[in-house]
């Protein structure tokens, strides 16, 4: 158990530090210019292209179809989970089908986002623009529904992995890119959802486009099909940057990750801290609470060299720190296997 968390602690760590770059790949034919152009002959799919379009547009979010309820007796799946309830709701529904094989045109899917029909959800997408290209082309090849024949899902790529500012009011837009497990791939940036965890520090665009806007650090994150890939975004509080950055001890793995974090936010950490502040703060980081009035006696009369490193080791022994880690893991991966 000791040795599983100090694991999964590492790799917390690394996860936040954000990872390496790939090859680029700027020269991927993306799903407009693929699939939404008039003229397009090629086929969209209902899981890789349709469902998510519509989650970049809003339609199955929580405030319009997505709802529990949904909106105006249409009802999809939140975000697009469920393919088949949602393609049996466009294309199945015993009142009327809201999309038209025969005359593809008169799609209630194509005419009540372009507004040509009236629609509360208000204006979505423009007629004759790249999404409405890539619906009609989806009903005119049938309004197939090929979630049970598409690949499985396998990783989001995001280019650049993570983005370091010099100055508030910067921008850069970033590529999105999905692997599928039959090895093929595709630049899915604009079917993309995307999410910052800190508009005080950054905000992306529905394009994908990250601008910063104050100092410091978070993460934005993207969302398609199965994925949520979060992408690190910094902008150093200080000057303290790279060679001016000072040298400090680095002893361990840990240690020497949480250092690379700050030298790139221009944080120098704090001067050695006292006895009494070394054994509250470990006491509540590893167990959760604070060391007894003995406890924090015997320590300050201690006068050996290894004794904070020997407290560590006796507090990732007690049975409180299996108790407090297993419970904050709980949170971390929110009991899912799947985030583990």
């Amino acid at each position: 158990m000791k040795k599983m968390i100090r694991t999964i602690s590492i790799c917390l760590v690394t996860a936040i530090l954000g990872g390496a770059h790939s090859a680029n790949a700027k020269g991927m034919p993306t799903p407009s210019q693929r699939l939404g152009q008039a003229d397009s002959t090629e086929a969209p799919s209902f899981r890789q292209h349709i469902i998510p379009l519509l989650g970049v547009r809003g339609c199955n979010g929580r405030e319009c179809h997505g709802s529990f309820a949904g909106k105006g007796d249409f009802q999809l799946s939140l975000f697009g989970y469920d393919f088949d309830k949602d393609h049996k709701e466009l294309v199945d529904v015993e009142e009327g089908p809201r999309t038209n094989k025969t005359n593809p045109e008169d799609s209630l899917l194509l005419l009540k986002p372009t507004m040509q029909e009236k629609h509360r959800g208000k204006l979505r997408f423009k007629k004759g623009g790249w999404e409405y290209n890539l619906i009609l082309n989806w009903v005119k090849n049938g309004a197939i529904n090929d979630s049970k024949t598409t690949p499985d899902f396998d990783r989001l790529e995001v280019k650049p992995a993570s983005l370091h500012f010099s100055a508030p009011g910067q921008s850069e837009k970033i590529q999105v890119i999905v692997h599928w497990k039959d090895g093929s791939s595709e630049d899915i940036t604009e079917l993309t959802r995307f999410r910052s965890n800190d508009e005080s520090i950054a905000t992306v665009s529905e394009d994908g486009t990250v601008t910063i806007t104050g100092k410091g650090d978070t993460h934005v994150i993207a969302f398609y099909d199965n994925g949520v890939q979060p992408i690190p975004v910094t902008l150093p509080v200080s000057k303290l940057v790279g060679n001016a950055f000072p040298d400090i001890a680095t002893p361990t793995k840990v240690d020497e990750l949480i250092v690379a974090k700050l030298r790139t936010l221009g944080v120098v950490p704090s001067d050695k801290c006292s006895d009494e502040e070394f054994l509250r703060r470990v006491s509540l980081d590893l167990t959760g609470s604070l060391p007894l009035p003995s406890e924090i006696r015997a320590f300050i009369d201690d006068k050996s060299k290894n004794k904070r490193s020997n407290k560590v080791e006796e507090l990732l022994g007690r049975n409180g720190y299996a108790a407090w880690w297993t419970t904050k893991l709980c949170d971390f991966t929110g009991n899912n296997p799947q985030n583990q």
